[in-house]
């Protein structure tokens, strides 16, 4: 320990006061630091406050505190609508699970019941398809479907773009199994009239 500061009367990085002449000091011992402190500050501090010296004190963080939302360390779980901790991601009575640390209601944890009304219209989209496919009944499944799509437009939207995209494609089916059945009709008219009567 040396008792007397350098001639520059530096600043102690502790307290950032000046090291006057005569002050107990205590200087760092790593080599490539020497930074001097008052010997109060050394001992108050425990090591060096230099930023970057090997020497420097670690600071260990306290203990976290406890998670809050709003100003609230506590939440009811929705599910047994026991007190728990905000930050519980699992409750620790009816070991119910949380995406995160907000507090939700019994409606946002369990599944919502499917609305019936788009669940006959994904039904009815995979029926208007199966038909579609099958040749024979895509004529009818077309009627069908143009009268059933134009009067349920608005079901159909709310049940996703998957059920549209079926509706859609099987519509389209039915359209070229029409094209290709007159096509047929067409070609066996024409092969069934007589010839013209050569002169």
């Amino acid at each position: 320990m040396s008792t007397t500061p350098q001639a520059s009367a530096p600043l102690c990085l502790v307290c950032l006061l000046p090291i006057a002449a005569g002050q107990p000091v205590q200087t760092c011992a790593h080599p490539k630091c020497r930074t001097p402190y008052h010997q109060e500050c050394w001992e108050y501090l425990g090591g060096c406050a230099r930023y970057g010296c090997p020497k420097m004190v670690e600071v260990k963080k306290s203990a976290e505190q406890a998670a809050t939302y709003w100003g609230s360390d506590k939440k009811r779980c929705p599910m047994c609508a026991e007190e728990i901790l905000v930050g519980a991601l699992e409750c620790p009575f009816c070991k119910a699970t949380f995406p995160d640390i907000r507090p939700v209601d019994r409606e946002d944890v369990l599944p919502q019941p499917e609305d019936p009304i788009l669940k006959d219209c994904r039904k009815n989209a995979i029926r208007l398809l199966v038909f579609s496919a099958l040749g024979v009944t895509s004529p009818f499944a077309l009627l069908f479907g143009l009268l059933w799509y134009r009067s349920h437009r608005a079901e159909i939207e709310r049940a996703g773009p998957t059920t549209k995209g079926l509706v859609l494609i099987s519509l389209g089916i039915c359209v070229v199994y029409l094209v290709l059945m007159a096509f047929g009709i067409l070609v066996f008219l024409v092969a069934a009239s007589p010839p013209p009567a050569s002169v």
